[in-house]
């Protein structure tokens, strides 16, 4: 009987995102993954070539998954387009996203080291520039004040990211802090701040925004796409 790659690599990505959540990036082994799906090792060393490359794989696929599950969310939200619906939008889909939450966070608990040797995925955030850039972009399309100095937005939304993430820690956990809010918390009251204080007395060009928006997050995730296809790409691909 002939062997559903597809299948097969999914069972991996399955088991490998599920072991990472629980034990952490230290204890995963690629002997644990391959025992899950009941496979010998070397069958996941032959799609994987390493551990890295493996968590990478799940990575890119959980972004992907959180891309898409983002994107739904806007498209449903009928206030969608408005900037405070980035907000919301990333609340509805890490409910259902515990590792997109994770990789959210940036948690140490889960990721280790990984963090640090692949920072290119996990600042996948625009920074000052890329925020001020997207926030100019709605207010050409109606969507933010015209009298709003975007500068200062992007700086002050900039400064707020690492509270933020902070507060996705261990998210399905109780807060160690009892004063904490929940990353719930922060993220409704984060997006009602932003559709206040940003949006045109007149209301804003939600179907331009929600374009302008959904538009970005299909760029994403062709970038997401483009990269899971070479990291998961069987070996013998590489003489092609």
């Amino acid at each position: 009987m002939a062997v559903d790659e597809e299948q097969r690599e999914r069972a991996i990505l399955d088991a490998a995102a599920d072991l990472l959540l629980r034990f952490g990036y230290h204890k995963l082994t690629m002997g644990d993954v391959a025992d899950a799906v009941d496979l010998h090792r070397g069958l996941v060393y032959l799609r994987f070539t390493s551990k890295d490359e493996l968590v990478t794989a799940v990575v890119v696929r959980e972004l992907d998954r959180y891309a898409l599950e983002w994107r739904e969310q806007l498209a449903a939200d009928p206030e969608g387009g408005s900037v405070g619906s980035v907000g919301r939008a990333m609340l509805g889909a890490l409910k259902t996203l515990p590792l997109a939450s994770a990789i959210v966070a940036e948690d140490e608990e889960v990721f280790g080291k990984y963090l640090r040797k692949n920072r290119d995925l996990f600042e996948r955030k625009a920074g000052i520039a890329g925020v001020r850039a997207s926030l100019d972009a709605m207010r050409e399309a109606g969507v933010v004040r015209q009298d709003v100095d975007t500068a200062a937005v992007a700086f002050i939304v900039t400064s707020l990211t690492p509270a933020v993430r902070r507060s996705f820690l261990r998210a399905n956990q109780p807060a160690a802090d009892a004063d904490q809010p929940s990353w719930e918390q922060v993220l409704r009251t984060l997006s009602d701040m932003l559709d206040r204080t940003l949006t045109p007395p007149g209301g804003a060009d939600l179907a331009a925004g929600k374009a302008l928006l959904l538009g970005a997050v299909d760029r994403t995730r062709a970038e997401l796409a483009a990269r899971h296809k070479k990291s998961t790409r069987p070996r013998g691909d590489d003489h092609a």
